[in-house]
């Protein structure tokens, strides 16, 4: 007896699947624009924070967003943006590849279904467009015309995905299903498919990559923590008296609001990390890049920073960005770094008044490499043509010279502003946690920029000494600065120790945690295997 055929269904994630990059942020930057979105993130960047280190739900913080931004919107009022982001803003986001195969399972006649925690409200018209009949997404409550911000049932995630379509079609086992995701909130899709495809548009599927953390960086790690127990207790056995009076005084509940703070600063500097590789052309998850980017901070006690230059190893092994890309940007991100604080530095430079020429002559060098870059053809016929008579280095040269396209990308004016008053945001506020510091200990005398300045030009300081994290010169710098301004040397002393504990160490310990949960030497990345198709 002849069999037949099953009904062939192909179930489509939607974000990082169909698209290069995630598309609910863009959606609200694009409904309330960039000034409200900006100031919206600063807002919600505690959120942000919470989920992307899976301490909060995505519902929840998808309903947080939702609230924030599109609460008591009327949903005619908005209708006619939300019409054009789907028609003409989504179609910049997706990836060739996917809308290829996308394509070819409509062509064999089958039912594609769009199967998505992004919400129905822009999905649909989208879907519209594309011959997409079913759409299952999330979708968003509304009462007397307008939206809530809340979820009108569940998130459209994980298991939900499954259960939506099973409530489309009834049971999956009548079908042949094809699934297509990319994320953990495919997996029960993917696991219901008879065909299952993750982060993958053909039947050739490799191993994903593991991440390993070479045996020099393990050393490396072993030895910044040890220095910070040493250098701890090198405090306490040269000053415990003066260091612990000092400290009954400082109300332990205000070192979760200053860690906050100095958190913040962090994840604006992910912003900027995330912007650099998009402007490459290198969409990482939020999630994962932002977990590289802790993960990296585990090295920040590392002479220059240099330590940091794991990211880039992390992003090649789970994401295959080439080096040199990663390298550049975080070439750029010191630049700009450095920028900031010179700027940041220059306001009170009355205070350093032997620090002068070496300030202008950072800042020199930096305006000469800044107006290289803007030539960036000219400066690689000046620099590495000259080289090239040497056969030996044509390998070197090439990535220098890819090195400096993607410098140059990343230093064109609109993002380096844009890069700079993000990296002057962050220092500021660590700047502004000093000067908590002082007050809490009942220094009076030292105004905000004072405190600001005081940091910042120690941290010159300690990266101009070239030692693993400034070690002993930041110091010395932040103790000498504020004595200059007549705080008592125990004063003094307790408060660097505090500033330091805060800033660096905090970031080594977080990074040491977020690169255990990375894992060392375990894949973390998940292969499913597809079988041939079989029409």
């Amino acid at each position: 007896m002849t069999s037949i055929p099953k009904t062939i269904i192909a179930a489509f994630d939607f974000d990082d699947t169909l698209t290069r990059h995630d598309s609910f942020l863009p959606f609200l930057r694009f409904c309330v624009g960039w000034p409200r979105f900006c100031w919206g993130l600063l807002v919600l960047s505690p959120t942000l924070s919470a989920y992307m280190l899976k301490l909060i739900p995505n519902w929840q913080a998808k309903e947080k967003f939702l609230t924030y931004f599109l609460a008591g919107q009327n949903v005619e009022t908005l209708r006619s943006r939300v019409q054009t982001f789907a028609t003409q803003q989504l179609p910049t986001f997706l990836r060739p590849e996917a809308i290829e195969r996308l394509r070819w399972h409509q062509a064999q006649g089958h039912q594609v279904i769009l199967v998505s925690a992004s919400p129905e409200l822009y999905l649909e018209p989208w879907a519209q467009t594309m011959g997409i009949e079913t759409v299952l997404g999330s979708q968003l409550e509304v009462v007397k015309g307008g939206y809530t911000g809340r979820l009108a049932g569940k998130n459209c995630y994980g298991q939900e995905k499954v259960d939506r379509l099973q409530q489309e079609l009834g049971e999956l086992q009548q079908y042949t299903l094809y699934a297509y995701g990319d994320s953990k909130g495919d997996r029960a899709l993917l696991a219901a498919a008879d065909y299952p495809y993750y982060r993958c548009f053909t039947d050739d599927v490799s191993e994903a990559p593991s991440i390993k953390i070479p045996r020099w960086e393990r050393g490396l790690i072993l030895t910044i923590l040890t220095a910070a127990a040493l250098y701890l207790g090198g405090v306490l056995w040269n000053g415990a008296g003066e260091f612990g009076a000092a400290l009954a005084q400082f109300p332990l509940w205000l070192i979760p609001l200053f860690l906050c703070a100095v958190f913040l600063g962090h994840c604006l500097r992910f912003v900027r990390w995330q912007w650099y590789l998009w402007q490459l052309g290198y969409a990482i998850p939020l999630g994962p890049s932002f977990q590289i980017f802790l993960a990296s901070l585990a090295l920040t006690a590392s002479p220059g920073k240099a330590g940091e230059a794991i990211r880039a190893v992390f992003l090649k092994q789970r994401y295959q960005v080439p080096l040199t890309p990663s390298l550049a940007a975080l070439a750029c991100e010191q630049f700009t770094d450095a920028g900031a604080v010179i700027l940041l530095v220059g306001l009170g430079i009355t205070i350093l008044p032997q620090g002068k020429w070496a300030i202008a002559a950072i800042a020199l060098i930096q305006l000469v490499l800044l107006i290289g870059l803007q030539y960036p053809t000219w400066l690689k016929q000046c620099c590495l043509q000259p080289l090239e008579r040497w056969s030996m280095l044509s390998t070197p040269l090439q990535q220098l010279e890819i090195l400096i396209d993607n410098s140059s990308r990343l230093l064109r004016w609109p993002i380096l502003l844009g890069a700079m008053g993000l990296a002057m945001l962050s220092w500021s506020l660590e700047g502004c946690v000093l000067y908590g510091i002082f007050r809490t200990l009942d220094v009076s005398i030292l105004a905000l920029p004072q405190a600001v300045v005081i940091h910042l030009a120690s941290g010159i300081i300690g990266v101009l000494s070239l030692s693993p994290g400034g070690l002993g010169s930041n110091e010395a710098a932040t103790v000498g600065l504020a004595m200059l301004y007549g705080v008592g040397q125990g004063i003094a002393i307790t408060a660097t120790v505090l500033i330091r504990l805060m800033t660096l160490w905090f970031a080594v310990a977080m990074g040491v945690v977020v690169m255990g949960s990375l894992g060392w030497g375990k894949g973390k990345g998940e292969r499913i295997k597809n079988i041939d198709a079989q029409e």
